[in-house]
């Protein structure tokens, strides 16, 4: 099995349910509407890591995968949404993360000492960091000051803010989030359910970077350590990720986030090869054939680039597999188009 296989029976799934999923929407039968998808749910987590919901308006249907800030996951429900048929895309608004104010957001409650709160009985306190394009915030209600158990308050907020702004703006520009028991004179504040558009407004604003996705957020880091190892993956000067836990992984050698990815019939790898020049050129000519590597392999469902890195020896190109024998086959036929003076190899994490 591969994940192209888990993707393709997950559709074929839901495309048996599809008409009874709707119903159940315009009747407003939830309990049918649960029964319906409850197996196709778990299949969801197992496969991909992520619960998913349903919802409808009057204007359109919405289905909304929910993998939280795992990386792992949100590369496979952004794979399985892509590769979605276009039956199913021309009916339904499909979200591989968790959108800003979705139904969820708007419908969600917490109880604290026997009342009901929703997210517009909550505020947010916050500070902009223009030099590094971040935001930290605290949440506040009344009810707060209650609440004994400080882990709970922080989880309650955390929660929720990601329900309010959505997963992409919550890894793109919140620095911390927090909870406050009493409100703060000193700094700017908006309600939650508003959240969303002022982080909008700062990054207009701003002009900060804007990502459609969290997996197009890059980390960039340069280990501390001296390079004293022309080895593979010891040698790396410079590293750029989507999934930074995988490269401290891979880094401490524990394989946690592989085995992971594995058990979901996947794939984390690397095509590295010779650095011609043994300058700054290697770093563009990495550059340019990680961009036209992606746009080959994305286009037949076979991997994402994820990441990559310059060694001293070496150049990395890191990749999740979504099927092993398309992808080898792929990278056989692109080697001569990409570059017929380099020897590509490819090796799993």
């Amino acid at each position: 099995m591969t994940v192209k296989n888990n993707v393709e029976m997950f559709w074929k799934h839901f495309q048996s349910e599809e008409n009874t999923i709707i119903q159940s929407l315009k009747d407003k039968s939830y309990k049918q509407l649960q029964e319906s998808i409850e197996k196709m749910d778990d299949e969801a987590m197992e496969k991909f890591g992520a619960h998913f919901f349903v919802e409808d308006s009057s204007e359109y249907l919405e289905l909304v995968f929910d993998p939280g800030p795992n990386k792992t996951s949100q590369y496979l429900t952004r794979y399985c949404v892509e590769q979605a048929p276009q039956a199913i895309r021309s009916k339904w608004i499909l979200n591989d993360v968790l959108p800003p104010m979705s139904q969820k957001a708007i419908e969600a409650q917490v109880k604290i000492k026997d009342q009901e709160y929703y997210l517009n009985d909550f505020f947010v306190f916050y500070t902009v960091d223009t030099k590094n394009k971040m935001i930290a915030c605290d949440v506040y209600n009344p009810s707060y000051s209650l609440i004994d158990n400080t882990e709970r308050k922080k989880e309650m907020s955390m929660y929720l803010v990601e329900l309010a702004i959505g997963e992409n703006a919550y890894e793109a520009y919140l620095s911390k989030v927090d909870f406050i028991d009493q409100p703060d004179d000193q700094r700017d504040f908006c309600n939650l359910i508003e959240f969303y558009e002022k982080i909008d407004e700062i990054v207009k604003k701003e002009k900060w970077p804007t990502y459609e996705h969290p997996t197009d957020i890059y980390s960039v880091y340069r280990p501390i350590k001296e390079i004293a190892d022309d080895s593979l993956r010891k040698d790396m000067k410079y590293i750029f990720t989507t999934h930074p836990l995988l490269i401290e992984e891979s880094i401490s050698q524990q394989h946690d986030v592989v085995s992971d990815l594995k058990a979901k019939d996947g794939e984390f790898g690397y095509i590295y090869y010779l650095n011609p020049f043994h300058s700054k050129e290697d770093a563009i000519l990495r550059q340019n054939l990680s961009k036209q590597l992606d746009e080959q392999m994305t286009k037949i469902g076979a991997a994402k680039v994820i990441g990559g890195a310059i060694g001293k020896s070496y150049a990395y190109i890191d990749l999740i597999i979504y099927d092993t024998k398309s992808f080898k086959k792929a990278l056989q036929n692109l080697q001569g188009q990409l570059s017929k003076n380099l020897a590509f190899h490819y090796q799993p994490f």
